[in-house]
């Protein structure tokens, strides 16, 4: 192995962002971390963590991005919105972004993607399994997981993450008094944001690269009915309803990627993944 990477830049310190930007810091690391908006880049500061103002849709307005691209690794983190999602503008973005990478001598790159790539496939689903995406995000995703690998062959690492799931933020409360929810009997698939962190973490610390193509789920994939009845019951919140249809939806299974890694998952089941406090009046 070469010597230790020193220096990680992370690309997006949002809700995954800043708390792996955070983790990194306490494990001696040199962190730089991206916002949009300068104040907000200046607040990472605060955390220990060299804020740098930086736009994936307008590089060249961004400031010190010398200094981002100085790291040993990157970690793009960029989810790409909801709201006027423009596919080939956001995949176009990102593709620039790895290529500036490259050029500026990253070692590491570590590309945050989705197991939505996967698309309608049914089954066991392993890291090897044939993508075939059907919504526009999924296809978005895997255009720039493609570039990732084609420009950085040798270090560069995709990691696509089920559900996320963690502190405030939990779907149940989105399927919380809804009636007739269908498909009901289909398995999920969710990934704390701790076991995320961890994962980069080991990424990371242990130099994966060689273009690998990483997935991350629970290890458990309870019932759509039963585990979201379950959470919203605990939360305290109206509870869902479902038809009981389906059961053949895709389940995703990371034993590849734990035994690459050498993880233990701290949160196995969505039953182990802590509820967030809701305040119901």
């Amino acid at each position: 192995m070469q010597k230790p990477y020193k220096t990680v830049s992370v690309c997006g310190c949002g809700w995954l962002g800043l708390p792996l930007a955070e983790s990194l810091v306490q494990s001696g690391y040199q962190v730089f971390g991206t916002k949009r908006v300068q104040a907000d880049a200046d607040a990472l500061n605060t955390k220990g963590i060299q804020g740098v103002c930086f736009d994936v849709y307008a590089p060249t307005a961004s400031s010190n991005t010398d200094v981002l691209f100085s790291a040993d690794v990157l970690v793009v983190n960029i989810p790409p919105g909801r709201r006027n999602f423009e596919r080939e503008r956001f995949v176009n973005a990102m593709k620039s972004l790895v290529d500036t990478a490259k050029l500026q001598g990253v070692k590491q790159l570590i590309v945050v993607s989705t197991t939505s790539v996967y698309g309608e496939v049914t089954g066991k689903v392993t890291e090897e399994t044939v993508c075939v995406p059907n919504t526009e995000s999924g296809k978005a995703h895997l255009d720039i997981e493609e570039h990732v690998l084609k420009t950085f062959p040798e270090t560069g690492v995709v990691l696509r993450f089920s559900g996320l799931i963690g502190a405030e933020r939990h779907p149940a409360k989105h399927l919380a008094g809804r009636e007739g929810i269908t498909n009901g009997n289909d398995p999920v698939n969710l990934i704390h944001r701790d076991d995320c962190i961890q994962a980069i973490s080991l990424i990371i610390n242990q130099q994966i690269g060689g273009g690998e193509v990483l997935h991350l789920s629970a290890n458990a994939h309870p019932t759509r009915a039963e585990f979201y009845s379950w959470a919203a019951g605990g939360m305290g919140l109206p509870l869902p309803t479902f038809e009981l249809t389906g059961g053949e939806g895709k389940c995703i299974v990371a034993k590849g990627t734990l035994d690459k890694l050498k993880m233990t998952l701290k949160y196995p089941s969505p039953f182990d993944m802590p509820l967030p406090v809701v305040n119901v009046e």
